[in-house]
């Protein structure tokens, strides 16, 4: 028998599948490493290097420490392993690293220096997709045993002893593989015999096919070891074998993998580092995957140095198009072909992914998920005419695979999910939970259902390689076809559900009713269903018994955001349910806390509800509501003996104040309450923007926001009519997003405008919608309507300075501003922020003293009625907000041509010293007196009569609402709507309980 020779330089070569495994990923350049280099000098060592080390101890020191360099006889018991023959296993999922170990390994000094040979088969080579089999059989193993000797230099042969004869059993034809499997590795190892060999068996999926390589059983006389690299889970170790278990890599290995692949050096500094832990998390802290988006980062910084990491991360989100990301996924294509029929592996991909979609919240892209809803989705799927025809089922028997539980539990062997053990709502039994393994294993699941198309129980094939799930064929349809299996799926578990639960055939169906069911519904686009589930009692006491208080409304609150995204509809628009939603909610929890007496525990996560809600409206510019709330919240917190400087008082306390909303208003441009906007320095520039943040340098963490509820204009300008928005300033978490072109400023579909094209200082500024014309009115009078158009257009010209100030064109003296004062709306009868005014009982005198001495009177601006003002007019002081009074928003009033001359103003709320002092008349208007007589109080049109709508002052003789009524508790209504009061968007400072 021909021997192997011993080695003739004092290191072994390092293998050639260690060197082309230490290329950069999707590199087709060879390698500039050499067989007998001393050592590869590899930065990316220094992440694992615990485990390098540990793999060194393994093979070059014996028990004791001492170099099993030191060939001395050493007895051993027949029954124990050899000391000299070494395994260690290196375990983990695809991409993980393992091969790149092995391979930093056998280059090290350490190593090479210990063996005469080592040796390199990829085993995993043998097992491409479409393989009928994970394991070896004989002939492959006879090529694995050619491929040794040819590594050795001995031109041994390894011929098939094999040879059937007609009547062989089964059993006697396996017995005969057997044994001359046995008779071949023992040819092998007489080969070898006397020399120091390691063999690195890499992407191993059968743990048999181990034994069949080690040669140390056979009483060799020397070192002998076996490194072993494999992602499938031995649950019955070979005896003496190490086995080592690779997880991901930690952040701080992930940041130094990366910044070494993308040459960052030692620039990094802490903006970089934000932006790789988001790549970090799309690779799904692979090192593979890391390497590769190092790679491509640095790839594409050569070509555009300019770069910056903003760019870097645009580049690595989308690097999945990228050619340099198909080993990535091609490896992660070969986790499923440890099961090898080709369908049921198929069958097996088809649920991981129906799992890894339907099973997904916008918050969290791998959420833990119990057996039980697992269960209903793989059932639901099973059960739907489509799979049925496809006859997954089926192919799932075959490998025994009848349960949903085995299948789970095959994938966790796999790699594809983790496995914890948890309790369920209302169950005190453990039960398994499942997930997707990390966030690139999840990027797989959607790949996979991008490509899955089926119609009438038929896989659809490409017609050009006519394959099903084609990557190169189905690319383009991609996101069409995502979005469809994304909806029939999720209806398939909700479908799947609902019939179930009505039969009594779901087990344990409180916790997907809860967890699960309304995300799904939404998904499935059953929207107004939804929304009647969230709008009922029994689901919110559910979740909030599943999940406390404040955990429940955030859920809710997450799922409303998931119908926002779903239903195609503008965030924060007025077709979401979000407002409707969190109204329900709030007199759920009012009704809840009057009836039930709760703990500490529950009344602070009812404050903190109420505060999750009241940000949420602030989003929608309900700024009069979340105010309101944020009053409930710290009413709460107060009743909890919390002091000032507790964190939950201190939050709520920033938000009251963020609720404080002031006009943006035309100032002039030397005026202390300029606005400011951060911009670009250089001006010219702004001519080409097309896309701008309301951001404000002049007042930091703030900018210019939108103000609650939608206002009118339509009889005050006859034969015109359009709606407008007024704007405030308030926290940068609500600023508009405008488009400027160099003259117009636009936002949702509004353009910046002020009222009726008047440039007076203090006027407030608006977002109007496009101008609508009552029929013929331009043919009836062209003149005036042309005038009054010309005016409306002058309004919306504005010009961006060099300091971010916004100038009218037509009036460049001035600039937007904010008011100096809180303007007087409309509020909830019973909202905190309520005005109660301190000499209330005396206005109803003012009323009876005008209809004794004024007789007839029919117009509330008759000079007639004046000699009696100051003498019955009642000072408007507030007893809710001490020291403070209603005040004029500005010093004059102007007069409006296109209004027929009247007057317009607006009320505030102000220093006592400043109040306006008013009379009430027999019409029940509120009439001003002093230095602006003549005119009332006005919410304009009756379709400006709701929470939120300013409360103003004029004489226009239009249909305005001017009538006003007196409460009992000194608040002041329209008279025809009674529920809603005069207020400000800031509470009083006696509203707190304590």
């Amino acid at each position: 028998m021909i021997r192997a020779h011993k080695k003739k330089s004092g290191l072994a070569e390092i293998p050639d599948e260690a060197i082309l495994c230490l290329r950069p990923p999707g590199d087709t350049i060879t390698s500039n490493i050499g067989k007998n280099q001393n050592e590869i000098h590899n930065p990316a060592l220094l992440p694992r290097y615990n485990i390098l080390q540990e793999i060194i101890s393994t093979f070059c020191h014996d028990e004791t420490g001492q170099s099993n360099n030191n060939n001395a006889d050493v007895d051993q018991p027949d029954d124990q392993p050899s000391i000299y023959n070494k395994r260690l296993t290196l375990r983990g999922m695809g991409g993980s690293g393992k091969t790149m170990l092995a391979g930093i390994a056998v280059s090290l000094t350490d190593l090479r220096y210990t063996f005469d040979y080592i040796l390199w088969l990829n085993l995993g080579n043998y097992f491409k997709e479409g393989s009928v089999r994970n394991n070896l059989c004989y002939d492959m193993y006879l090529d694995c045993l050619q491929n040794l000797c040819q590594q050795l230099g001995v031109p041994a042969k390894f011929k098939r002893r094999i040879f059937p004869q007609p009547g062989d059993s089964k059993m006697k034809i396996a017995a005969k593989c057997v044994q001359s499997l046995e008779q071949s590795k023992l040819e092998m190892s007489k080969i070898i015999d006397g020399l120091k060999i390691l063999i690195v068996l890499d992407d191993v999926w059968s743990p048999e096919d181990v034994e069949l390589f080690n040669f140390g059983d056979h009483n060799m006389s020397s070192l002998f070891g076996i490194l072993v690299t494999s992602r499938t889970l031995d649950l019955e170790p070979s005896r003496g074998c190490l086995t080592i278990d690779l997880g991901l890599i930690s952040r701080e290995e992930g940041i130094f993998l990366f910044s070494v692949e993308a040459g960052l050096g030692n620039s990094v500094d802490a903006q970089d580092i934000e932006i790789i832990d988001c790549i970090l998390k799309k690779c799904g802290y692979l090192p593979l995957a890391i390497r590769t988006a190092g790679r491509l980062v640095k790839a594409s910084r050569k070509i555009g140095p300019e770069l910056n990491t903003l760019d870097i991360l645009e580049i690595v989100i989308k690097m999945s198009d990228s050619p340099r990301m198909s080993p990535v996924i091609s490896l992660l294509h070969r986790s499923f072909s440890f099961v090898a029929n080709g369908f049921t592996s198929f069958s097996l991909k088809l649920l991981f992914s129906a799992f890894a979609v339907v099973f997904r919240r916008d918050d969290i892209l791998r959420p833990w998920v119990n057996l039980d809803d697992m269960n209903i989705l793989w059932k639901g799927l099973f059960c739907s005419a489509d799979m049925n025809r496809l006859q997954l089922r089926l192919s799932l028997r075959e490998y025994k695979l009848t349960k949903t539980e085995q299948i789970a539990d095959l994938m966790c062997v796999m790699g594809l999910l983790d496995r914890k053990y948890g309790t369920n709502f209302r169950e005190s039994k453990q039960q398994k939970w499942y997930r997707v393994h990390h966030d690139l294993m999840w990027d797989y699941g959607k790949m996979f259902c991008s490509l899955f198309k089926i119609v009438d129980g038929e896989l659809v094939k490409c017609g050009l390689h006519g394959i099903s799930c084609c990557n190169m064929c189905f690319e383009d349809s991609g996101d069409m076809t995502f979005s469809n299996n994304t909806i029939v799926w999720n209806k398939t578990i909700v479908d799947f559900f609902q019939e179930g639960f009505k039969e009594g055939n779901i087990l344990n169906p409180e916790t997907y009713k809860i967890n699960w069911l309304p995300l799904h519904m939404i998904k499935a686009g059953l929207f107004r269903e939804t929304i009647d589930l969230l709008m009922t009692e029994k689901f919110l006491e559910d979740q909030v018994e599943a999940k406390g208080f404040e955990n429940a409304i955030h859920f809710i609150l997450l799922l409303i955001r998931s119908y926002e995204k779903e239903a195609n509809s503008d965030t924060y628009c007025s077709e979401s349910p979000m407002v409707l939603v969190i109204l329900f909610i709030d007199g759920f929890l009012s009704r809840f806390s009057s009836l039930i007496q709760l703990d500490d525990t529950n009344k602070k996560e009812i404050g903190r509800a109420f505060i999750l809600m009241g940000v949420e409206l602030q989003k929608f510019s309900k700024w009069g509501k979340s105010l309101d709330l944020f009053s409930n919240s710290l009413n709460v917190f107060k009743s909890l003996n919390y002091d000032d400087s507790h964190p939950d008082v201190t939050y709520v306390l920033k938000l009251i104040d963020s609720c404080a909303i002031r006009h943006v208003i035309l100032v002039n441009r030397d005026s202390p309450n300029r606005l400011k906007l951060k911009i670009p320095d250089a001006c010219d520039s702004l001519k080409n923007i097309r896309k701008i943040s309301l951001d404000l340098i002049s007042h930091p963490g703030y900018g210019i926001v939108q103000l609650e509820g939608k206002n009118r204009v339509g009889d005050s300008v006859k034969g015109i009519s359009y709606e407008y928005k007024f704007l405030g300033v308030g926290l940068k978490d609500s600023t508009l997003k405008a488009d400027y072109d160099g003259q117009c400023i636009r936002t949702f579909n509004h353009i910046l405008s002020v009222p009726l094209g008047l440039f007076y200082e203090g006027f407030p500024l608006m977002l109007r919608s496009d101008i609508k014309f009552d029929p013929g009115v331009r043919n009836r009078e062209t003149v005036r309507i042309e005038n009054v158009i010309k005016g409306l257009h002058a309004s919306t010209l504005y010009q961006i300075t060099h300091e971010g100030l916004i100038c009218p064109k037509v009036a460049p003296h001035l600039c937007l501003g904010i008011s100096s004062f809180q303007t007087l709306f409309l509020v909830a009868h019973d909202s905190l922020n309520r005005a109660v005014f301190k000499n209330f009982s005396a206005l109803p005198k003012s009323k009876k003293t005008i209809i004794m001495n004024e007789q007839d009177n029919d117009n509330v601006n008759d000079q007639s009625s004046q000699s009696y003002g100051n003498k019955c007019a009642t000072k408007l002081e507030l007893s809710s907000h001490p020291g403070m009074a209603i005040v004029s928003a500005s010093e004059t009033l102007p007069i409006v041509s296109v209004m027929n001359g009247a007057q317009v103003g607006g009320l505030a709320l102000g220093p006592v010293e400043h109040a306006l002092s008013a009379k009430m008349n027999e019409k029940n208007h509120f009439t001003i007196t002093d230095k602006y007589e003549g005119v009332a109080f006005t919410i304009g049109l009756k379709e400006n009569l709701e929470i939120g709508k300013s409360v103003f002052i004029s004489n226009y003789a239009g249909p305005w609402i001017y009538e006003f009524v007196i409460n009992d508790n000194g608040t002041i209504s329209p008279l025809i709507s009674q529920d809603l009061v005069l207020g400000f968007k800031v509470p009083g400072c006696s509203k707190f309980q304590c």
